[in-house]
């Protein structure tokens, strides 16, 4: 990083594949200069990944899927089918619900995408410019709402077990079904952008599913919320001044 705050091509690159590794949203580490940009292009199509590696991330990836997909669609059907939401007093079934139903949508929405395109497949992108929109639009909130619901469910257990009687005033059913639908509309907030930001694009004649918003553009925003990293911790510090 230069003196004046801002992201060097070699330190934002550094920093994307370590956020989000090879298979970056943003296009497998485009960012930098416009040189290093050109050559990215030019490789990103030629993945060879050794089929023995592929055999054993898809063994791995059917076992992840069998196994989560089992124990949650078990979770549910116990929650669900025998009424155990309404039978029983605490609320926390209804956190491990929408927690189930999340972690349930992500095994389904991402895992078979994921093992056909980015392990076998690495082009073309087959499924079209609206699911590819979806796909990272869909896998984001459920990363969202998982985190979310993981959040929720720690704060209600601390209620619950260090302030049990103010719990049972506080952590009503309607509230705790108010909260989990709030917190499923922010997780499709926050999940937005990624419409905007992924899409079909034509890359040496071939349909891929990548960013189409221009490096520069996500450069230009990271190094302005990089400089606005100080102003945000004087106005908290000065919040904490009685």
């Amino acid at each position: 990083m230069d003196l004046n705050g801002t992201l060097s091509g070699r330190d934002f690159v550094a920093l994307e594949q370590r956020l989000f590794g090879n298979n970056s949203l943003f296009g497998n580490s485009t960012f930098g200069n416009s040189t290093a940009a050109s050559n990215t292009d030019d490789e990103d199509l030629e993945v060879n990944t050794d089929v023995y590696s592929r055999v054993i991330v898809t063994v791995i990836y059917a076992a992840l899927f069998a196994v989560g997909s089992l124990g949650n669609s078990i979770t549910l059907y116990t929650l669900l089918s025998r009424k155990t939401l309404q039978n029983l007093q605490s609320t926390v079934h209804y956190h491990l619900a929408s927690l189930a139903v999340s972690d349930l949508l992500i095994l389904v929405l991402s895992m078979p995408i994921e093992l056909y395109n980015f392990i076998w497949f690495h082009h073309p992108w087959v499924f079209g410019d609206a699911v590819c929109r979806g796909y990272y639009f869909l896998r984001n909130s459920c990363s969202y709402a998982t985190a979310l619901n993981i959040a929720s469910l720690s704060v209600e257990r601390y209620m619950a077990i260090c302030h049990p009687f103010k719990a049972k005033s506080i952590m009503s059913r309607s509230r705790t079904k108010k909260l989990i639908s709030a917190m499923w509309l922010a997780s499709f907030a926050l999940a937005t952008p990624m419409i905007f930001v992924m899409g079909q694009v034509m890359r040496k004649g071939e349909n891929i599913c990548t960013s189409i918003v221009s490096p520069v553009t996500i450069k230009t925003v990271l190094q302005d919320v990089t400089k606005m990293k100080p102003v945000y911790h004087l106005l908290l510090a000065n919040q904490q001044v009685p």
